[in-house]
């Protein structure tokens, strides 16, 4: 299908119109077993990061917001022991599993090779409220995210890092997929989901640069909000401009990268964006988990020497985009908690100095902490062309630190914890669920571990959002 600048002729189907088409002929049945059980690992750890978010002021201001203007309703805020409707559900559990920046992310097959690609785990909070909301299966909200992820990948693979939207404008087709597919909606009906959504999505990049604001942590969870209401109106038999995509005063130049036509094959393909997703161990930006992780082996090998370093070299691969990101001055000099979890230099001085990183070394301002400052200004940033062989999409890094005397400490990491190579194992997400949930009783972590493992089986998700209320 070739765009058109005004309309799409009579005999054309139009993008929205395409992906409505795609997502409806994902049969429920058809989805491999593997993709059901990442989904359910995936799902517990978007959990598991919702339950270490809630302390977070944004957290508890955005939480707030919807308790008020939410009202009473059937949908979940986790830890929350009040339901709301299903809008403001999808804006707080969307908050609480993004702010800590510590939920998965996929790596997608963009025109210029893989790349970082985002967080379709944003949209776990549309399963889980749509789903509640209309008595679905666990089976069928499994499938809403098996599905979700794909259209997120795909789509994404459509974007340019450099235009001016941001990726979470995807969520505004992706939702309504997702939502559409539990709402029982016909082809017709989420088409115009989409069309109404995608009127609404447009998300300016500057949420993710410069000095980085709350944005950054609700942007996703503003326009999947937007969204599930789109889909609602649909459902009712409003409807919306169907050319979005290809108009010359539409959205176009959101997806610059290729014709939505030639990613909509039916069904799934041999391996499913879902299948590609990589679990996160840091609470910080995917391209610095591999820092993070060779910033801790340097811990050990220092014995506490902090005091002792004179210089530390934090070599990445040579790319445009990783130039961009170490050279931003307001990430080398963080002054908010967004921007400190996007610094390679926060990431790398304060896990060398504490020796772990988590949730726990952003309180207090850290980023703002003398003796974190001094060692962010022994940082050099460099570029390695001979890593960026292992750049599949990990973003490899090599850090050496030279101590006073000139002994030197170097720690390369290729691959960060968590990476997968063709699925995510249980045993690991069952523990960081464990450690970053520690702060509820044993007993109700493991009904929710439980409920989660068992989705595939459970007529109604009773089970699970009882246990995620207390």
């Amino acid at each position: 299908m070739k765009a058109s600048t005004h309309e799409i002729a009579s005999d054309q189907r139009s993008g929205v119109q395409m992906l409505a088409d795609w997502a409806l002929s994902v049969r429920n049945d058809d989805i491999p077993a593997a993709c059901l059980n990442q989904a359910k690992l995936l799902l517990l750890d978007s959990i598991g990061c919702a339950i270490a978010g809630r302390q977070e002021e944004v957290s508890k201001g955005v939480v707030a917001v919807c308790e008020e203007v939410g009202g009473k309703g059937p949908c979940t805020i986790i830890g929350q022991p009040r339901g709301t409707d299903m809008a403001h559900a999808v804006l707080a559990n969307g908050t609480l599993l993004r702010v800590l920046d510590l939920n998965d992310y996929v790596v997608v097959q963009g025109k210029h090779g893989p790349q970082i690609g985002g967080h379709p785990s944003d949209n776990i909070a549309v399963a889980l409220a749509v789903g509640e909301a209309r008595s679905s299966s666990g089976r069928d909200v499994l499938a809403s995210i098996v599905v979700g992820y794909e259209a997120f990948g795909r789509l994404k693979g459509l974007m340019d890092r450099k235009a001016a939207w941001d990726g979470v404008t995807i969520s505004g087709f992706v939702v309504p997929v997702m939502a559409g597919r539990l709402m029982g909606l016909d082809a017709d009906q989420m088409a115009h989901a989409l069309a109404l959504s995608g009127a609404r999505a447009a998300t300016p990049g500057i949420v993710r640069h410069g000095g980085i604001s709350a944005a950054k942590s609700i942007a996703n969870a503003l326009v999947a909000e937007s969204s599930v209401e789109a889909t609602l109106l649909a459902e009712q038999g409003l409807t919306g401009p169907l050319a979005i995509l290809e108009h010359e005063r539409g959205m176009r130049t959101v997806f610059p990268l290729g014709d939505i036509a030639d990613t909509m094959e039916p069904g799934l393909p041999a391996k499913p964006y879902i299948m590609l997703s990589n679990v996160k161990a840091y609470p910080c930006v995917a391209t610095a988990q591999s820092a993070a992780a060779a910033a801790l082996d340097i811990h050990r090998s220092l014995a506490g020497r902090i005091g002792d370093i004179a210089r530390i070299e934090v070599a990445m691969i040579d790319t445009p985009f990783i130039h961009d990101q170490q050279n931003d001055p307001k990430r080398a000099h963080p002054r908010s908690r967004e921007a400190a979890d996007h610094s390679f230099q926060y990431v790398v001085a304060v896990a060398l100095a504490d020796g772990a990183f988590g949730p726990a070394q952003f309180e207090g301002e850290r980023w703002l902490d003398p003796a974190i400052t001094a060692l962010m200004d022994k940082i050099v940033m460099a570029r390695d062309p001979a890593l960026n062989v292992h750049a599949t999409g990990t973003y490899p890094c090599v850090i050496t630190v030279q101590e006073q005397n000139g002994k030197e400490h170097r720690a390369e990491r290729l691959f960060p914890p968590g990476y997968s190579r063709g699925g995510i194992a249980e045993a690991d997400v069952v523990d960081k669920f464990n450690t970053v949930a520690a702060a509820l009783p044993a007993d109700q972590r493991e009904r929710i571990i439980a409920a989660v493992l068992e989705l595939d089986r459970a007529t109604l998700l009773e089970q699970l959002t009882a246990a995620l209320r207390r």
